[in-house]
């Protein structure tokens, strides 16, 4: 299963989907409210993880999924494989915002503020575009683009709830192998590991492939999510 992140799509996942296809059944998935997805809820955070953890177990009814979330689609699918055990035997998450140090869960808080405020649009473009980083411009502003465009009822709510959870609680209470993927989030691994030894973590910083390494490292990631997802 991939799940990409608030105001994305699922084709930004196409590079791993066509390279995996020859060892897994791949699902690509949307969020609600996104790319014609029905809403779900009030679109918060609780609501699109118990309509996404619906839609993975009709596609493996008998539980036991991988499942892959790009930055909030890695928080989603965290509180799906929670909060619905068995449901998600291997956990990706993608450059997901889940800091586990106290300095950097607060400063996640600290910043939903912005969302409230009349210039959340304008807010959510520059966060965007600085977190992409300076590589391939052109798909860069396409991206950009998706996500200021999408629907606000499917954006800010979700948007706001990932940055004021603090997601140490459902980190240390997973029950799956976990890998995070660190490409440009403040994740200390160390105390990924440290908070849940069920839980890893695979640094590309180095490569400077900013927030969606997927589309700006395709080969390092699918690299990655083979070894992790046959179970290394």
């Amino acid at each position: 299963m991939l799940l990409p992140g608030t105001g994305c799509d699922s084709g930004q996942f196409h590079h791993q989907a066509a390279a995996l296809a020859d060892a897994f059944e791949v699902h690509p998935l949307q969020l609600p409210g996104h790319r014609g997805e029905p809403p779900a809820g009030d679109g918060g955070l609780a609501a699109v993880a118990e309509a996404v953890a619906e839609r993975i177990a009709r596609l493996a009814p008998g539980g036991g999924a991988s499942v892959v979330g790009h930055s909030a689609g890695g928080v989603v699918a965290l509180l799906a494989a929670v909060r619905h055990p068995g449901l998600v035997a291997r956990l990706v998450l993608v450059d997901s915002n889940v800091p586990v140090t106290e300095d950097a869960v607060r400063h996640k808080a600290e910043r939903a503020a912005a969302v409230q405020g009349p210039q959340w649009r304008r807010v959510l473009e520059e966060s965007m575009r600085a977190a992409w980083g300076p590589r391939l411009p052109v798909l860069r502003e396409r991206v950009v683009a998706g996500v200021v465009a999408t629907d606000e009822a499917a954006v800010r709510p979700l948007w706001a709830d990932v940055l004021a959870l603090d997601p140490r609680p459902p980190l240390a209470a997973l029950r799956v192998p976990a890998l995070h993927v660190r490409s440009s989030r403040d994740v200390d691994g160390a105390a990924l590991a440290a908070l849940n030894p069920l839980l890893g973590s695979a640094d590309l910083r180095p490569l400077a492939a900013g927030h969606w390494p997927q589309l700006t490292e395709p080969a390092a990631v699918t690299a990655v999510l083979r070894e992790f997802l046959a179970g290394g």
